[in-house]
C-alpha cells in the first residue's frame, strides 16, 4: 500500500513539473523563445480550439468565444479575416499575441508563465 501512494505521490509530482514546463517543450531550435511556427505547433497539438467550437463547424462564433475566451478580447474584434467567425487560425493568432506581451513576434521564458496558467486545471483554457 505504501509502495502505490509513494508512486501515486510521483506521478502527481512529475504531472505538475511537466505541465508547468510545457510551454518551454515548444522552443525547438532552443533559443529560448517561441516563434509563431513553434506556437501553432506546440499549442496547435493541445487541441484546445476544438474545446471552444461546440458545434464542430471550425469557426467560432460569439457565443462560443464568450464561454472562456473573453480575456482574450471582444468577439466582434476577433474575426481578423471578416469571415464572420473566428478559425483555428485566427485563433492561435489572437493567443500568440496574448503571450507575446511585448510584442517582438516571439514568446520568450518570461511570457511562457502565461500560457502554463492558461493551460492549468483553472486557467482559461482548461475545459
Amino acid at each position: 500500500m505504501i509502495k502505490h501512494l509513494t508512486f501515486a505521490v510521483l506521478a502527481t509530482a512529475f504531472a505538475g513539473i511537466a505541465s508547468a514546463d510545457s510551454a518551454a517543450t515548444w522552443d525547438l531550435d532552443g533559443n529560448a523563445a517561441i516563434d509563431p511556427n513553434e506556437f501553432v505547433a506546440g499549442f496547435g497539438s493541445l487541441g484546445t480550439f476544438s474545446t471552444f467550437d461546440g458545434d464542430a463547424s471550425a469557426s467560432l462564433d460569439a457565443t462560443e468565444w464568450d464561454s472562456g475566451l473573453t480575456p482574450v478580447g471582444e468577439y466582434a474584434n476577433m474575426d481578423l479575416n471578416g469571415d464572420g467567425g473566428v478559425d483555428e487560425a485566427e485563433y492561435n493568432a489572437l493567443l500568440f499575441n496574448r503571450y507575446d506581451t511585448d510584442g517582438t513576434g516571439a514568446i520568450e521564458q518570461a511570457e511562457m508563465a502565461s500560457i502554463d496558467a492558461d493551460l492549468a486545471p483553472d486557467g482559461m483554457l482548461a475545459r
